[in-house]
């Protein structure tokens, strides 16, 4: 019996986004492996942080409330990450 009570919505909201999180990782670690044959660390820190990314704009556009100003300063956010990692990260 479904039900519309906020809470229950709130918490299948979150189961959502966890297994979209965990499922984007998984993914992310698998394309990695097929490509060099091993997951580095510089690769680990760069799959969570564009999973982290994708999954804020999921949420952003899910929500409805993602503009092209949103968009673009995600987007720049992103890079910023995934560079400060890559310089970070010694493999």
């Amino acid at each position: 019996m479904m039900t519309t009570n906020p809470v229950d919505n709130v918490i299948y909201t979150a189961l959502f986004f966890g297994l979209a999180l965990v499922f984007l990782v998984s993914l992310g670690n698998f394309l990695v492996r097929l490509q060099t044959g091993e997951v580095s660390a510089k690769n680990r820190y760069r799959t969570v942080s564009l999973s982290l990314v994708l999954l804020i704009l999921l949420m952003f556009r899910s929500a409805q409330s993602l503009s092209w100003v949103d968009g673009i300063i995600l987007a720049l956010i992103g890079f910023g990450l995934v560079f400060y990692i890559s310089k970070r990260s010694v493999s």
